[in-house]
């Protein structure tokens, strides 16, 4: 890691143990659901020791080489966890310290014992029943198998019934975040945003003169572009209220491209760019695998990720990195040093299988500037 980069995470460190910070709060919705983390059994040694797919291409050349054939497949169940782009964010966002209101689907008519062991920073509040999602691990990549079930389900009048609008209004009133996660997966999700933009943010006072508004829309392999079209257009309403930043991966980022029509560029630099102009955002991020890209109209940042070659876990990564992200724009981070902290974030994650807490947070880029 070169100097500027260490001088970086040394300024970093020194922002972070300051102690003048007011208590962050914020609120986020709208998924939750519970995460079972398998891997794939390729074969047992002498020892009758299983032994891994550790590779996606490699599982998927065996379930090719099975065209015309039949075969089973051993998963072993690592753990299973809180899992939902949301829940597993507003952990993160509790580990850090910041106090969060998650309304999503933590089951009906109790919020499931599973979600109690969620940040004691964060306050549930359930909308519907949960779902369950397998996710097939490799140590390069992860495949999320589930049936959406209750999310297709979900509508804007559900929240307001279950919940109810004056509530919904409590929750909101003063916070300096508002993050809504898993657009994709949600089958009404612009119809819940354009909702939340008609009964709730015109009768509210936000923390402020510009609070933060945070999306990650997931992945939209399966949304048509006409549906992409019209999240990015009420992302434009959010900014009458809100800074706005949108955080995508590298398929994200590509498909959602492909919906605006744009397809030339030479450059990480010059993509991010002509996306920019085009997603109606305050700030984009495009976060990878080996390393994070940012604009915010004015300033271009990219920064390597603090890879891990046998990590514990890999679902959440992404949104460990996008709570770092958040984190960062409470400490008042410039672009570059945002980057670093959400990188941080989703490496201790990646490396432990736990979100770091502000200590751990700092030992880890502390490490990495020695």
């Amino acid at each position: 890691m070169n100097k500027q980069i260490k001088d970086t995470i040394a300024d970093i460190v020194y922002q972070l143990s300051q102690s003048g910070l007011v208590e962050p709060t914020a609120f986020l919705g709208f998924d939750a659901c519970i995460d079972i983390i398998v891997r794939i059994v390729n074969g047992k040694d002498k020892n009758e020791i299983s032994e891994y797919f550790t590779e996606s291409s490699r599982f998927g050349e065996f379930l090719v080489n099975l065209n015309n054939k039949s075969a089973g497949v051993e998963l072993q169940t690592k753990f299973s966890k809180p899992g939902g782009n949301m829940v597993i964010t507003a952990n993160a966002l509790g580990n850090l310290g910041v106090k969060v209101e998650c309304v999503g689907t933590f089951g009906l008519p109790e919020i499931l014992p599973v979600f109690r062991t969620m940040s004691e920073n964060c306050s549930l509040h359930t909308i519907g029943d949960t779902i369950s999602a397998t996710a097939l691990e490799f140590d390069n990549s992860k495949v999320i198998m589930f049936d959406p079930g209750p999310y297709n389900n979900l509508t804007w009048q559900d929240i307001r019934d279950i919940i109810g609008i004056e509530k919904i209004k409590q929750l909101v009133e003063g916070k300096q975040l508002v993050s809504f996660l898993n657009w994709s997966e949600i089958e009404n999700s612009s119809e819940i945003w354009d909702g939340f933009l008609r009964d709730v943010l015109p009768y509210v006072e936000l923390k402020g003169h510009l609070p933060y508004f945070f999306s990650d829309f997931s992945d939209c392999s399966r949304k048509s572009k006409q549906d992409i079209q019209l999240a990015v257009n009420l992302l434009g309403r959010f900014r009458n209220y809100f800074k706005v930043t949108l955080s995508l991966n590298q398929n994200e980022a590509a498909l959602i491209a492909k919906a605006l029509d744009l397809d030339d560029h030479n450059s990480d630099e010059e993509f991010i760019q002509k996306l920019y102009r085009l997603t109606n955002t305050d700030i984009l991020v495009i976060h990878r695998t080996n390393d994070a890209l940012a604009y915010n109209g004015i300033d271009y940042e990219k920064s390597d990720t603090f890879f891990c070659k046998e990590p514990k876990i890999l679902t959440g990564g992404g949104d460990n990195f996008n709570a770092g992200f958040c984190y960062a724009l409470f400490h008042k981070l410039n672009l570059a040093q945002s980057l670093i902290v959400a990188n941080a974030v989703s490496g201790a994650y990646v490396k432990t299988g736990t979100s770091p807490d502000v200590e751990n947070l700092i030992k880890f880029l502390e490490h990495f500037s020695r």
